[in-house]
């Protein structure tokens, strides 16, 4: 199309990668690069101009800009959506930072806080439905449209087939790679931290990317900077720095959630609505209940166990890796507080704990929102693999293991925790028997004593 046409003067070729000269008679030799990765001069200390910055409409700038959405577009398309739904005026402020929320974050050439246009579109559209619908009958709230309108709308238009293939092949760099960036997400944007202010925040984890490399999606070969690179390049990542990369909104942090999950312990466990609900599990063990560690248990052993001849440390294993992945999630922070860490939880398998080795114990928060002061003990039983229909001694040992707990004086490894849950689990393959008992430390006595439940939602 390019080369030998004479009725082409100049052309303009957007999303792709830069064009190698490979030798002057290549026919593509008069070709100038503008790169949307953020200039060598840029830091995260403010030197990048913002997406509402008026530039002179000329140059490199006047191109750049010409990409996505700026604040001002936004705020236009509101304004004349307005014009017809008025609530949308009066919410307005609302409106834009949920748009800003889940839409925002992208940092292009030397601007910062740029739109994803589909997706703002969308959601325009969608509240606009749903106030008219409320128009004709349908009760709805203006906040419960706002609401309702932020959901995932340019990522559905495609699926997230070829990263998925390339972090199932690399899956345990794959896993360490998406620790990070959610971490690192959570602890900026959920953390309640400003775009801007995050992108500066010199404490969150950062992940180089040196130069953008292609080869891993034909080499097979692991490549942080090819895995990095292929999501920079499908929208799924923005540049934090011109070196370094992060999740860019809400709508895309909700697929690597996803991709976390499905890579990590399988699709069945990633479509679970309350893997992603901020403190689910932490709220559930506080009353002493199991419901949700127990279905996240057995859909891991669906995914991780191929055999049904592991052994107490091995399930004990699985366990830890099954909630690890809810606490990277947020499933153990506290669900009411705005925390900048993705949770307090420390899981470790203890050595030395009392007059035994505990299978596992945690540390969360507490229900007055106290760090580590909530303690987690969990104790395994494996079930014979012929007595796995026996329902009745199941419940034994799941008995003998909290029993163990207290005879084997695990508790003492709790120094500065005011509250216990005590987990018994009886085990083997898909089969499962829990039993738990809560306990509060006595201020007076230092004693713990047992209680029927912490939160008063139990009551």
């Amino acid at each position: 199309m390019f080369k030998d046409n004479r009725y082409l003067r100049k052309g303009l070729l957007v999303g792709v990668f830069e064009v190698p000269l490979a030798e002057l008679g290549s026919g593509a030799n008069n070709i100038v690069d503008f790169p949307m990765v953020p200039f060598k001069n840029v830091t995260g200390n403010g030197s990048a101009i913002s997406a509402t910055y008026k530039h002179s409409g000329k140059g490199l700038d006047a191109l750049t800009d010409s990409f996505w959405f700026n604040a001002k577009e936004v705020e236009g398309l509101l304004e004349k959506s307005a014009t017809r739904f008025p609530q949308i005026a009066e919410h307005r402020d609302e409106v834009m930072a949920v748009i800003k929320d889940w839409y925002n974050g992208y940092h292009f050439g030397r601007f910062r806080g740029k739109y994803n246009p589909w997706s703002v579109c969308a959601f325009i559209e969608c509240l606009c439905n749903q106030l008219e619908s409320s128009e004709h009958g349908e009760v709805r709230s203006v906040p419960d449209a706002i609401k309702s309108a932020a959901r995932a709308h340019w990522v559905a238009t495609g699926t997230t087939d070829l990263i998925e293939e390339q972090f199932t092949s690399h899956r345990d760099q794959a896993i360490r790679l998406m620790e990070s960036l959610i971490r690192d997400y959570r602890e900026t944007r959920l953390g309640g931290l400003d775009h801007d202010l995050a992108l500066s925040n010199s404490q969150a984890v950062s992940l180089q990317l040196p130069k953008p490399d292609m080869n891993i999606v034909s080499s097979g070969k692991y490549s942080a900077d090819g895995m990095l690179t292929l999501c920079l390049f499908a929208g799924y990542l923005t540049h934090k720095h011109p070196d370094s990369v992060c999740i860019p909104n809400h709508e895309v942090y909700n697929v690597w959630c996803t991709l976390f999950t499905r890579t990590l312990l399988g699709t069945g466990f990633a479509e679970r609505a309350d893997i992603n609900v901020r403190g689910s599990l932490l709220a559930e063990l506080w009353e002493g209940k199991t419901a949700i560690l127990s279905s996240f248990i057995q859909e891991a052993f669906g995914t991780l166990t191929n055999h049904g001849k592991y052994k107490e440390k091995e399930y004990a294993n699985i366990v830890a890796t099954v909630l690890t992945a809810a606490s990277c999630l947020g499933a153990l922070s506290p669900p009411d507080q705005v925390s900048t860490h993705t949770s307090h939880a420390i899981t470790t398998r203890e050595n030395h704990t009392g007059d035994g080795q505990c299978d596992h114990l945690m540390r969360l928060f507490s229900t007055d929102n106290q760090p580590n002061q909530f303690g987690v003990l969990i104790e395994f039983k494996l079930i014979p693999k012929d007595k796995r229909a026996n329902t009745g001694l199941h419940e034994i040992l799941a008995k003998k293991a909290l029993d163990q707990i207290i005879e084997k004086r695990y508790p003492t490894c709790l120094s500065g925790c005011t509250e216990r849950l005590d987990i018994g689990i009886a085990i083997g393959s898909n089969v499962l028997r829990i039993l738990t008992q809560l306990y509060k430390l006595d201020a007076a006595t230092r004693k713990w004593i047992p209680v029927g439940f912490l939160t008063s939602s139990a009551n």
